[in-house]
């Protein structure tokens, strides 16, 4: 990269993250750039012989889309963080008309494939990833056939190499599950059309938002309602295996429901 394109790169971070954020992705790039890691196969990997560890930074994620510029990277969900989150959303349908079995759920950025086999030990009607690159949805539909050898709670799985800015949303109950997969454009972008699709809905969307880098984009969204916030704690496990040295994983959880008519 020249001169001239690192100074407009680095100006554009600071514009799009601010200071803070743009010190830590460049200590990150300088970091590893200088010492390349072979990050250690995760708990789960080896629990149930599939390949969803590693770190993959978003220039080596390129699809040849208009958008490939503004993805963050690969690194799947610590499981003990999902599950946690997972039973927090799960308790906010008790008083509700919907229970997850009407939901489907859906990751956004699903990478090589973690929450999906993670969301299928759980009761959903439909259990889909979307995924733009083609390398990681190779990878994860070969994890997704060891993984429905043996019996699950959901078994209809699936990935699609598609755009999250364009794939078609079911006619039901929605929980998105954002595992912070953009920069702020993209996910302003994400969320402009989740409102748009909601106001053609009789139904809910829901969202859980894991590290939510850009959860101020959140707060101006219409009649979005927070059902909750926090942080959960990685195992000792997965702290050991974790790029970088997460003690917490912010959360948020959503829900948009559909327009009064």
């Amino acid at each position: 990269m020249s001169a001239a394109n690192a100074i407009y790169h680095i100006r554009k971070l600071l514009v799009e993250t601010g200071p803070r954020q743009t010190a830590l992705t460049l200590g990150r790039h300088l970091y590893h750039r200088a010492f390349p890691v072979k990050y250690p196969v995760h708990p789960f990997d080896l629990q149930h012989g599939v390949d969803t560890s590693g770190l993959i930074g978003g220039r080596r994620l390129s699809s040849g889309r208009i958008h490939d510029r503004h993805i963050t990277a690969y690194w799947g969900t610590a499981p003990s963080a999902f599950l946690e989150v997972f039973a927090l959303w799960n308790e906010s349908l008790s008083n509700g008309p919907y229970s997850s079995h009407d939901y489907v759920f859906i990751d956004i950025g699903c990478g090589k494939g973690r929450a999906l086999m993670l969301a299928s030990d759980h009761s959903f009607s439909r259990v889909v990833g979307v995924e733009l690159n083609p390398a990681l949805v190779s990878i994860a539909k070969k994890n997704l056939i060891k993984w429905k050898a043996s019996a699950h709670t959901c078994d209809d799985i699936e990935v699609l190499n598609a755009d999250a800015l364009e794939f078609p949303f079911p006619e039901s109950p929605t929980l998105l599950y954002v595992f912070n997969p953009f920069d702020v454009h993209v996910t302003q972008l994400l969320l402009d059309r989740i409102q748009a699709v909601s106001l053609a809905r009789s139904i809910p969307i829901d969202i859980i938002y894991m590290t939510p880098e850009h959860a101020h984009l959140f707060t101006v969204v219409p009649n979005l309602q927070l059902l909750g916030e926090g942080r959960a704690p990685p195992t000792t496990e997965e702290k050991a295996v974790d790029a970088f040295q997460t003690q917490s994983l912010g959360y948020c959880i959503y829900r948009l429901p559909p327009p009064h008519r």
